[in-house]
């Protein structure tokens, strides 16, 4: 039977599953901002592996509302999709996560699955990449350099990757001895740069570490607006690594996600449960890797000092 199969190139008509199913052969994607070259990338890697597959995606970008999420994950709910990919964090908001945890319930009962691509407080099947520990690296090389003003900025206190990454850099500077400062900004390049600015208002750091590259290219532009040497005023490292930073001058100092990578897993742990295997709700973590570039050094003292 499969030999006649692969003969003549016969493949499963994902229609005619739905009928038998109550699905329809579709995965929503569900992203903050897919203008976003992180969540871009996330979406490329999905929508590569539901195709192999023969399922359609959908982007579904809430712009950073829970209100609008919501809303996206009514109408997926009311259509069956196959399947939803989070991909950004979960909210930690009481509102948010009750309609959640409903929408969730009708998208199992009617045979659907849902997968995590970001630290949530649902308990459902993630694919997660290791944000505490990069964290720790790059603050640990900043430590290395010889830096002691290390200042973080970071996400939205509601979303748990923000949390993450700030433990991981907290965990860092704490064994060190050293005095974290954090400031907050909403993930977007002109969140960065807003960040920058007030981080360049009282004491400046020697270096900064930023949770993601999107808000570290605002920092970036924001101290060369001032004419602050990056890295010989000031250190600068982001998270992500996402594409187009060869591109950028000094080249940014960051963690590499696979971005793609962890879109294509998202979406074979969704068929395994679509097809019944694997359906347990664990956390899968997936290693991340500090890559230095020309935007961090040695503070300007050390070098004095040499």
């Amino acid at each position: 039977m499969q030999a006649a199969a692969a003969r003549l190139a016969y493949r499963p008509n994902p229609m005619a599953r739905a009928l038998r199913t109550r699905r329809v052969p579709t995965i929503a994607i569900v992203v903050h901002d897919v203008s976003d070259p992180y969540f871009a990338e996330i979406v490329r890697g999905a929508t590569a592996a539901a195709s192999s597959r023969g399922f359609l995606t959908v982007v579904c970008s809430s712009d950073r509302d829970p209100m609008t999420e919501l809303r996206y994950v009514e109408m997926l709910c009311l259509s069956r999709v196959s399947g939803v990919i989070f991909a950004g964090g979960g909210l930690d908001e009481p509102h948010y996560r009750r309609r959640m945890s409903g929408y969730a319930r009708s998208i199992a009962h009617y045979g659907g699955a849902i997968v995590a691509l970001a630290p949530r407080s649902e308990r459902w099947p993630a694919e997660v990449a290791d944000n505490r520990n990069g964290a720790r690296l790059v603050t640990e090389h900043l430590l290395g350099l010889g830096h002691g003003r290390i200042a973080m900025i970071s996400g939205p206190a509601t979303l748990r990757t923000s949390r993450e990454r700030e433990l991981g850099y907290l965990g860092a500077m704490k064994d060190a001895g050293a005095k974290p400062s954090t400031l907050r900004a909403d993930f977007t390049i002109a969140g960065g740069g807003a960040a920058m600015a007030r981080l360049l208002m009282g004491n400046a750091p020697t270096a900064v570490f930023v949770a993601s590259d999107t808000m570290a290219l605002g920092a970036l532009s924001e101290l060369q607006r001032r004419g602050i040497g990056v890295p010989g005023d000031v250190s600068l490292a982001g998270f992500d690594d996402i594409p187009g930073l060869e591109f950028v001058h000094p080249r940014l100092t960051t963690v590499h996600v696979p971005m793609a990578e962890l879109g294509a897993a998202g979406v074979e742990r969704l068929m395994r449960h679509l097809d019944g295997h694997g359906t347990n709700a664990d956390t899968k973590l997936h290693p991340v890797e500090l890559v230095i570039r020309e935007s961090t050094g040695r503070p300007r003292a050390a070098r004095a000092a040499v």
